[in-house]
């Protein structure tokens, strides 16, 4: 296999047509071919139906393609690594992180990027924590900000952000009466939310695995809503008074900002869980991992300062294998 092959797969791929892959690349169609069904060939398997209308992927095929896309990118970097040394970092860096994160991250993170390295291209990719594992050892993301979800984190390398406080979320005016009496309460018992039903991401994310633990300490079962895939769906849902959500500070922080939102700290036991910068552990810093990790750890610096991401503070950890569970 070799990138001469994974640039002629990714061509035909997108235009549907050897013969239009040739002619955009300016080669002869046979030697595409030629290439195609020796990279088949070699991967034992085919990635191509091909038909009179031209061809289209197999699901091999489909799934061959991340992993074409990923490599490509990975070399471009190298090279772009060997060449620049200590010159300015410049490049694609694909960036995945929870909904949660990505509300108090993204929009500081984007302009401190832009200010400090407008040559890095910064693509931000939201997702749940499981999913943002999977994406980083296959390759279709560099860095995730995420927490534990029970995952065998093993072929990541994590550094620790935050530990951040979990909030029992909800609107200033509920329409349920067994929620008006926590309107003028900033805490609540963990044992407490087993008369109300919570919104809780699924049971495979970090808040579903990181919920199931605290149930098992204390006894406490807590009834679960699921939430509606989108956190902005699901915050308006809360702050029309219809639900109440588990979610740190960082989910809603612009909401209660304005009054829309009124948090209650989760107490007895303090509810807390880690956050991390994870990269596969398999792979080298690229210069643009290196220059954009500082400038992760700086803006979260500046939230929580501002009180927008509650928490600890974490030092320390960096670069190493770690694991977390209940503090």
């Amino acid at each position: 296999m070799n990138t001469k092959q994974l640039v002629y797969f990714l061509k035909t791929a997108e235009l549907s047509s050897i013969a239009a892959a040739a002619r955009e690349l300016d080669i002869a169609q046979p030697s595409i071919s030629l290439q195609l069904e020796n990279l088949e060939h070699e991967l034992g398997s085919s990635l191509f139906d091909r038909d009179y209308r031209g061809v289209r992927l197999t699901e091999t095929g489909q799934l061959f393609r991340v992993h074409a896309e990923s490599i490509l990118r990975q070399v471009d970097q190298a090279k772009l690594d060997i060449r620049q040394t200590e010159e300015e970092p410049a490049g694609r860096l694909a960036l995945g992180m929870t909904q949660p994160i990505g509300n108090v991250v993204s929009v500081p993170l984007l302009t401190l990027v832009e200010q400090r390295y407008p040559k890095i291209e910064l693509d931000l990719f939201a997702g749940l924590s499981y999913n943002l594992s999977s994406q980083l050892l296959s390759g279709e993301i560099d860095l995730a900000i995420s927490s534990p979800d029970g995952s065998d984190m093993k072929q990541l390398t994590r550094e620790t952000l935050l530990r951040e406080k979990l909030y029992l979320a909800m609107g200033v005016n509920p329409r349920n009466s067994s929620q008006e009496a926590l309107c003028n309460r900033s805490q609540i018992a963990f044992a407490e939310l087993s008369e109300h039903e919570v919104i809780v991401t699924g049971r495979q994310d970090s808040l579903g695995y990181l919920l199931r633990q605290y149930e098992q300490q204390t006894g406490v079962k807590v009834r679960q809503k699921p939430a509606f895939g989108q956190l902005m769906t699901t915050l308006r849902y809360v702050s029309d008074g219809y639900g109440m959500l588990l979610s740190p500070s960082s989910s809603f922080y612009h909401l209660e900002a304005i009054g829309q939102i009124h948090a209650l700290e989760v107490i007895e036991p303090s509810m807390e869980r880690d956050v991390y910068i994870s990269t596969a552990a398999n792979r080298p810093r690229s210069s643009l991992i290196r220059a954009v990790i500082p400038l992760i750890h700086e803006v979260v610096r500046q939230e929580h300062r501002a009180g927008h991401w509650r928490g600890e503070l974490q030092t320390g950890n960096q670069g190493q294998r770690v694991t977390s569970g209940i503090p």
